[in-house]
């Protein structure tokens, strides 16, 4: 969207109407409202599909390099390495991973979050191994994200976070083959958030989300991050 506004005073205000969507009532968010950046804004900068497209290049591109994980003044949130600690990966019985991770942010830095995503693949057999094709599946994603205790996301309003199947162009080339054989990432689809700063001192973030992909896979996944805003 075009504004006859420098970039400082657009980003200024888009800052001011994201911290007033964090700071709506608790009450607001119980009915299912969002506190966060809504799903259709253009929030710092970029759509959401935009964001998670810059998300995964970042994460599968750079196998998540902190050292690139920040866009501008945006977090690219990293994701805790989780320990299996159950299930057995089928569809019946999802295979769930338990992780932490704490990070330092410093004041006013919003951050990307996905919250579960089901990405498609090239294979090292490509062309005779044929793409992934989005029409071919069918996953089912779920999750309930909390700030400091208080609902963000749940099951009352996890779909207005779903992002559509967006194709990644160019493709997302992995920097080593997978165990299977898949080479890049071509297009994702899922749920995730991007979220305003949140306030000087410590924060906790924590996800429980599940992706089942009927008849091939089934993943949970329960990771906690502890957020540090330091005052300088």
């Amino acid at each position: 969207m075009k504004r006859n506004a420098s970039p400082a005073i657009v980003s200024l205000v888009l800052a001011v109407v994201a911290t007033a969507l964090w700071m709506a009532p608790v009450e607001a968010v119980n009915t299912g409202a969002p506190r966060i950046a809504p799903p259709v804004s253009h929030a710092f900068g970029k759509t959401y599909p935009e964001w998670f497209s810059t998300y995964w290049r970042w994460f599968y591109g750079t196998a998540g390099d902190p050292a690139q994980s920040m866009v501008g003044h945006v977090q690219l949130m990293p994701l805790p390495v989780g320990v299996q600690e159950g299930g057995d990966g089928s569809p019946g019985n999802p295979a769930l991973y338990v992780g932490e991770l704490s990070i330092t942010l410093r004041p006013g830095t919003p951050f990307v979050l996905p919250l579960i995503t089901f990405t498609g693949e090239r294979y090292g057999g490509y062309p005779t191994v044929p793409d992934d094709d989005p029409a071919l599946f069918n996953p089912m994603m779920s999750a309930n994200l909390t700030i400091d205790g208080r609902t963000v996301v749940s099951d009352a309003n996890e779909a207005a976070f779903l992002v559509p199947v967006t194709f990644f162009n160019p493709i997302v080339l992995y920097p080593a083959p997978t165990f299977y054989d898949s080479v890049a990432a071509i297009w994702f689809e899922g749920i995730g958030i991007v979220s305003p700063p949140l306030p000087v001192g410590v924060h906790v973030i924590h996800l429980d989300s599940t992706l089942i992909v009927p008849g091939s896979f089934g993943v949970s996944y329960d990771n906690t991050w502890t957020v540090t805003v330091t005052p300088h």
